[in-house]
């Protein structure tokens, strides 16, 4: 007879909450689109993928179409492994791309709570429900189009099987710690790699003295592990060229790879100091933003270092638990992109191994205070933790997370999260849609971007609405400064034109080719009736705002002298 699986409506609550509660920060705050290059480059290949291709043919005037982390070499397509892509087309069938890691974060709230209690017990599964759902760095990163929230719940979907395996070593709790770690594997490679390798060993130590009873178990994990990576290997030779080559060495070279001496985007060479400064960096961040408590998120997690006082049966779990988040911690340590975005992102796919630990710490604290102090009662001392918890919680959501969402002293586009988060705005599209352009093509003439890494990520409003195909409505592509007219011979049949400014006011300027030479109209005004739209201007004076009359003047005369372009 099966066993009833019974889930506690608080484990419910919490999941509801999750889902809730990230596709409203993504409605609010992002505004259903992705900001950060990254979200970008999945979002277009899912594109590709529901455009029945692996890749598209590189369009004309390819130079035009440039973008961040976008290969253009003839085929055109994302640098990123196929794994999230694929879970966003998912979404996209459904008109909504945006709902799907809202949706995983919110089902991994129940394999938290299976794991916590397949770990340990039910109290700390509930509690790492809880936790999960309470911490707004989860929340936040949950409301996002990037490929860590969904890798992070095939890691806990294989932990969950691979730990059910040890008891229970069935061909079905095999395939699906196989189908966690292939997926994870299939959307972050180094990610999941890093973070199974404390486990596969710990699985292959009982396999090695147990082979006969695990034999069948081990086979269909590995048979599907085999399966998917065989998969990414496809992909790659496909797209890549070559069975082992990533799609990151294609679009930037081997510079871009892991180890110390490479450059990725920038001109510095990583080294071991830098390793250590950008770790030390990601554990202060992960120490500010996982549960955003006062002083500290790792105060649940203090209890475990009293390691002779913990509960022993657990402790050789907590130690398994903490290595598996070091050894993340440690393969980083040799990777240069380790940089904090929206917090330390790159260890994400940990935050189940943290938020067990934080619940096994919290249900160590009354264990340990009794022990010292006899005279306490433990069911009150359970009462004054749930309301020091209910006040950590009051803070973490009515003052850190609004200064996490917009710091009061927030100086550019990585500082927060308004309407232009990461250099994408929902306000460009919004406001040429409502000029009824028809079968259009802007080029889009940033004026602003200090990133020097990125010539290409600043026109992401634009691009992130192209479809592999060039076939919507209004098309975008950037600036080259020069060459308009082969953008006039490739596209005969579109009106073009240039926007030229921010991300919050320009100028959208017809153009026209005519013997070869490119004859500029005048601007199109637009007067912002809302937040939603952005402004347009006709005359670039309107950019800024003179510190003088004096200078006011120096412009008019500029201005007279010169085209505006």
């Amino acid at each position: 007879m099966r066993e009833k699986i019974i889930i506690p409506w608080p484990v419910i609550a919490s999941a509801l909450f999750v889902f809730i509660f990230t596709n409203l920060f993504s409605y609010f705050i992002f505004s259903h689109i992705p900001h950060i290059n990254d979200e970008i480059g999945y979002l277009f290949q899912a594109k590709t993928f529901k455009s029945g291709r692996l890749y598209s043919v590189s369009p004309c005037a390819k130079e035009f179409f440039n973008f961040s982390h976008i290969i253009n070499n003839g085929k055109w397509y994302s640098q990123y492994t196929p794994g999230h892509p694929f879970l966003l087309l998912l979404g996209l069938f459904a008109g909504a791309p945006w709902i799907i890691n809202p949706l995983l974060a919110s089902l991994s709230i129940f394999l938290f709570y299976f794991l916590g209690k397949e770990i340990y017990d039910d109290r700390a599964g509930l509690l790492t429900a809880i936790l999960a759902s309470i911490s707004p760095w989860f929340l936040v990163m949950s409301s996002t189009h990037l490929s860590h929230t969904s890798c992070m719940f095939f890691f806990a979907l294989f932990l969950l099987f691979l730990f059910r395996s040890f008891d229970k070593p069935s061909v079905i709790n095999g395939s699906l710690a196989g189908l966690g770690l292939g997926m994870a594997f299939l959307i972050r490679p180094y990610t999941a790699l890093l973070l199974s390798v404390v486990f596969l060993i710990l699985y292959a130590a009982k396999l090695f003295k147990n082979f006969r009873r695990i034999s069948k178990n081990s086979m269909a994990l590995g048979l599907v592990v085999i399966l998917l990576i065989s998969i990414l290997l496809l992909y790659n030779k496909i797209t890549n060229g070559n069975f082992f080559a990533m799609g990151y060495e294609t679009r930037y070279g081997e510079n871009h790879g892991i180890g110390f001496g490479k450059t990725g985007y920038t001109d510095i060479a990583h080294t071991p100091f830098l390793g250590i400064k950008q770790i030390t960096r990601y554990i202060g961040s992960l120490n500010k933003h996982l549960f955003g408590w006062p002083l500290s998120s790792f105060f649940a997690i203090f209890p475990l270092f009293f390691f002779t006082r913990t509960n022993p049966n657990y402790r050789k779990k907590d130690l398994i638990l903490f290595s598996g988040f070091l050894f993340l911690l440690l393969g980083l340590f040799f990777y240069w992109g380790t940089y904090i975005l929206i917090g330390p992102r790159m260890v994400f796919e940990a935050t189940p191994l943290l938020f067990l630990l934080s619940a096994r710490g919290l249900t160590e604290i009354p264990n340990l205070i009794t022990a010292k102090f006899k005279k306490i009662n433990q069911a009150r001392l359970k009462k004054v933790m749930v309301s020091v918890l209910i006040v950590f919680v009051a803070f973490a959501f009515f003052i850190h997370l609004p200064r996490y969402i917009s710091p009061p002293d927030m100086e550019w586009y990585f500082d927060g999260f308004p309407k232009g988060y990461a250099t994408a705005t929902p306000c460009l599209h919004r406001t040429l849609q409502s000029l009824a352009l028809q079968n259009s093509l802007v080029i889009i003439k940033v004026i602003y971007h200090p990133i020097e890494f990125f010539p290409y990520g600043w026109w992401g409003s634009g691009f992130l609405h192209n479809d592999p195909r060039l076939e919507g409505n209004i098309i975008y592509c950037r600036d080259k400064g020069s060459d308009y007219l082969d953008l006039f011979r490739c596209f005969p049949n579109r009106r073009i034109y240039l926007y030229f400014g921010t991300l919050e006011r320009g100028m959208l300027v017809p153009m026209k080719a005519e013997a070869n030479e490119i004859i500029y109209g005048d601007p199109i005004s637009f007067d912002s009736p809302a937040k939603k739209y952005i402004e347009l201007v006709d005359d670039p004076k309107k950019f800024f705002k003179p510190y003088s009359a004096e200078f006011e003047n120096f412009l008019d005369k500029i201005y007279k002298q010169n085209h505006f372009y």
